[in-house]
């Protein structure tokens, strides 16, 4: 028995230490693919075997993530391919490593709703700083998708709704992990707190987004705010039942609307251009 527990223990790193040289071979071969200038084939247009070099080097990051992290931290391993692969995109002008980055989107998000959000309950439990984390890391792609929009040298090719979705690829970047931090919040806050809680990361969302000049950004923060006041109009007065949170939740809710106010008038003039 002892020595099956062994070599199941020495397996893992066994195999890992096998994977990882791949991820050089394919990122190798791909750059030497994209590197020939021969006439590729109307098959290879469509489908390029340079293309699939590449996403191969990348889901074996991600399978080496999803099999060697600790299963609460998978989220972060998907989280930190997105922003390698934002950066790869703007240094190198390929799209192919925007387009994985936008994919590996979509599996970090699920990760964290199927598991991380899934395993809140569990006592001593990392779930919530993993989740924290991934929320942080993607939100930390969103300047190199305003910075790779702005220089706006890079043309996309593909169906028309990848192609839109990669010259605005600040826009799920954004709104992905915006939503689940709402929803985050809204399943670890206590109850009295949350829309106080929605209301602070309102405010922070539209301070930012005034400095990243976004229109749709701004309308996030201003939207969550609204959905705050309706839930305090509609839920919070009525259902609260602990005076204290009810005071706390009004107070501070009046404070960052109050806030919100402010910034909206001493920034009137540069809002009429974006609002």
């Amino acid at each position: 028995m002892s020595v099956c527990n062994t070599a199941v223990a020495v397996l893992p790193k066994i195999v890992s230490e096998e994977v990882v040289p791949l991820v050089g071979i394919y990122f190798f071969i791909y750059w030497q693919l994209h590197g020939k200038k021969a006439v590729a084939s109307q098959l290879e247009n469509k489908i390029r075997a340079e293309h699939l070099i590449a996403c191969l080097g990348t889901a074996t990051l991600a399978a080496l993530a999803r099999f060697e992290l600790p299963l609460e931290a998978v989220a972060i391993g998907y989280a930190a391919l997105v922003v390698a692969c934002l950066l790869a995109a703007w240094l190198t002008r390929l799209q192919v490593f925007l387009y994985q980055a936008l994919v590996l989107l979509g599996v970090a998000a699920f990760r964290v709703s199927t598991y991380n959000f899934y395993q809140l309950h569990q006592l001593f439990s990392s779930n919530v700083s993993s989740a924290v984390w991934t929320i942080v890391l993607l939100a930390a792609g969103v300047p190199v998708c305003l910075t790779m929009r702005k220089n706006a040298a890079q043309t996309f090719t593909g169906p028309r709704w990848a192609t839109m979705l990669a010259r605005h690829s600040e826009q799920p970047m954004f709104f992905v992990p915006f939503v689940l931090m709402a929803v985050l919040l809204a399943l670890k806050v206590t109850p009295g707190m949350i829309t106080l809680a929605w209301g602070a990361q309102a405010v922070l969302v539209f301070v930012l987004a005034l400095w990243a000049k976004e229109r749709s950004f701004r309308l996030a923060g201003l939207a969550l705010l609204m959905l705050c006041v309706a839930k305090i109009v509609l839920w919070d007065v009525w259902q609260l039942n602990d005076p204290t949170a009810k005071y706390l939740t009004l107070i501070g809710s009046g404070i960052l609307i109050l806030g919100v106010s402010y910034l909206i008038s001493r920034n009137r003039e540069a809002l009429r251009e974006y609002l």
